[in-house]
């Protein structure tokens, strides 16, 4: 498979995609050199590699990301604080930094054109079907990328995945190992069993007041609520600010003046084009050049006749080029059509080309309706950006002493809100986020009672929040939990009851009781199981597992035990005999699929292996 990415890399598509690679990164990859000084965030040493803080930070953020999206909003808040994250974000980090390193020293390499390839068709940099640059760069930034490093990251994890694929495909499964496994998954049992169910002992079980309070008092924690907070809150963003100002005609009519003597024509041609590789392409190119010639659609000749896998399910559609992106026997040839004109076929090294223009921008002024309402969402934004730079710095200085933040609110045209009590695990939405929370239990607000600092949301959205409520953790009294501790201390006792009436079956049938005896004696019902497997769909799921984890009898002597089932009732079984699968009974089909599962299995055991011992003979700093 690496080898045919590496084939299908070659050729015009890779000059495509190197070419919008180029651009990209011309234009924003350059952000790397101006991320400060990362060796002062270095966090953790692997091997002589640092792992710095942003790469943690970036870690932290993206895993929250997975667990929102895999399990919604409803995850408790506990569950996404960078400190919960922290480490198990580290290992992870660790591992890869770990894994990245025996593949680059074991010499293997992530094809450049191949993942330019895979970044220009990924869904999330698309727009309409068409690599976005936008979009892309926007997204890395969200996450903390520069193109730069992302590319780095995917590269990173190509030959982490040739790696694992290298280790875990080359365990196997001995004729041994599969017949044992075999003989063990298709055995049969035979036993029987019954049922202590807990409504009987419900009945029989009385809870004592006494009891009640000696549970209260050896479980305090139980019963005792956490320490909340709730404070005041001022917000201020830009989007917020926009919303309330308001731009004059005139002022558009200005600006829109003022666009059209900057503006410098700088067209864009969207092309796309027909690839025909091999050596009668000349005479297959001009067939199709024939066939559009006729009236028939480019996209769907695309689509059926294209060489170029990237493209044609587009329709050949390569997105817009300022005159750079592509070879220049390719650019000349776009440059002389007119929107929705095909050219005649074109060489390059690639092979030959169809090339048509499906549009074309930049080449002159929008018009006033055109850039009416992004001149509008520019001038709101440009003030607004001017009176949150002044709103901050008087929020600092107002909120700094400030008794109140209404006040401070009033005064800045804003207003201020209360988030109600919550805990350190947080809440919803803003108390839900972990900079909120660190800052309201932190001690210069929770027992100073001063301001927080300016916390940063996102860029452009700070708030500053103070205390205005505080309830301490305190122990419930027992009058207000009574029932409560009640229904646990019942539970604990009709299981104790429960477990005690088994163990007393158990020693009946040790002495030679039998079991339909002891059913009788507790008016229950023994029941058989004969000759199950472990697919039964018959018996009691928890009885079935049960039976199926005790030793196998000796000497015609039944075995014994208990078991507590989900119900809560406790079972009775014993366990009379055991007869092993048959390998030569499992179909062929069947039992190559064993041989497959197992095969994984053990890949995945041996990778994991693998990663430990890595660990362990590496050297690892960290702070």
């Amino acid at each position: 498979m690496l080898q045919e990415l590496r084939d299908k890399s070659t050729g015009m598509i890779a000059k495509i995609i190197i070419g919008f690679i180029i651009v990209i990164f011309a234009l924003f990859g350059t952000e790397a050199l101006f991320q400060g000084d990362a060796a002062a965030s270095r966090a953790i040493s692997v091997n002589g590699e640092k792992i710095t803080e942003e790469d943690i930070l970036r870690g932290i953020q993206s895993r929250k990301q997975q667990i929102i999206t895999r399990y919604g909003e409803s995850v408790p808040a506990e569950y996404l604080t960078d400190e919960k994250l922290r480490q198990p974000v580290i290992d992870s980090l660790v591992q890869r930094a770990l894994l990245a390193q025996v593949a680059k020293k074991g010499g293997l390499a992530a094809n450049t054109a191949s993942i330019h390839q895979e970044l220009l068709r990924a869904p999330a940099f698309q727009e309409n079907g068409v690599f976005n640059q936008e979009r892309f760069v926007q997204l890395l930034r969200y996450q903390g990328f520069t193109p730069m490093s992302y590319q780095k990251a995917v590269a990173e994890d190509t030959v982490i995945n040739q790696l694992q694929f290298a280790i875990a495909n080359s365990s196997f499964v001995t004729p041994t190992e599969l017949k044992n496994i075999i003989v063990l998954s298709f055995q049969s049992r035979d036993f029987n069993y019954l049922v202590i169910p807990v409504e009987t002992a419900e009945k029989s079980v009385t809870v004592e007041d006494k009891d009640v309070k000696a549970y209260y008092d050896a479980n305090p924690q139980t019963y005792t609520t956490p320490e909340q907070v709730a404070v005041d809150y001022i917000e201020l963003s830009t989007a917020e600010l926009a919303k309330n100002i308001t731009v004059t005609d005139e002022q558009v009519q200005k600006q829109f003046e003022q666009n059209a003597k900057a503006f410098v024509a700088k067209t864009e041609r969207q092309a796309a084009h027909i690839l025909v590789e091999g050596a009668d392409a000349q005479k297959r190119a001009e067939e199709i050049k024939a066939k559009l010639t006729a009236g028939e659609d480019f996209s769907k000749l695309a689509s059926e006749f294209s060489a170029d896998a990237g493209s044609k399910a587009q329709g050949g559609d390569l997105g817009f080029s300022s005159g750079d992106a592509f070879p220049a026997e390719f650019e000349a040839a776009l440059a002389k059509l007119k929107v929705n004109e095909v050219s005649a076929p074109v060489k390059t090294e690639a092979g030959i080309h169809i090339i048509k223009l499906l549009a074309e921008r930049g080449s002159s002024a929008p018009t006033f309706e055109e850039s009416k309402a992004a001149i509008i969402d520019q001038l709101k934004t440009s003030e607004a950006e001017s009176q949150f730079g002044t709103k901050l710095e008087k929020l600092k200085d107002l909120a700094y002493n400030a008794d109140s933040l209404g006040d401070v609110a009033k005064e800045l045209g804003l207003s201020a809100q209360n988030t109600g009590l919550f805990g350190k695990t947080g809440g919803k939405d803003l108390t839900a986020n972990n900079a909120v929370v660190t800052a309201a239990f932190s001690a210069e607000v929770l027992e100073q009672g001063n301001a927080s600092e300016v916390i940063e949301l996102e860029p452009s959205r700070v708030l500053v929040l103070k205390k205005t409520d505080r309830k301490p953790a305190q122990l419930q009294s027992l009058d207000a939990v009574k029932e409560q501790v009640t229904a646990v201390v019942r539970a604990e006792k009709v299981q104790a009851f429960l477990a005690q009436q088994a163990l007393s079956v158990i020693a009946a049938l040790n002495t030679g009781a039998t079991l339909a005896d002891q059913a009788k004696a507790l008016s229950l019902e023994a029941k058989a199981a004969a000759g199950v497997t472990r697919s039964d769909s018959t018996t009691d799921r928890d009885v079935l597992q049960y039976a199926f984890s005790l030793a196998s009898p000796a000497a015609n002597k039944p075995v014994y035990g208990s078991v507590r089932t989900a119900k809560g009732d406790h079972a009775v079984v014993a366990l009379n005999a055991v007869a092993l699968g048959a390998e030569d009974k499992v179909p062929a089909a069947q039992r190559a699929s064993i041989a497959t599962q197992l095969t994984n299995i053990n890949g995945e055991y041996e990778f994991k292996s693998f990663q430990s011992h890595l660990e362990e003979v590496a050297k690892i700093k960290r702070p």
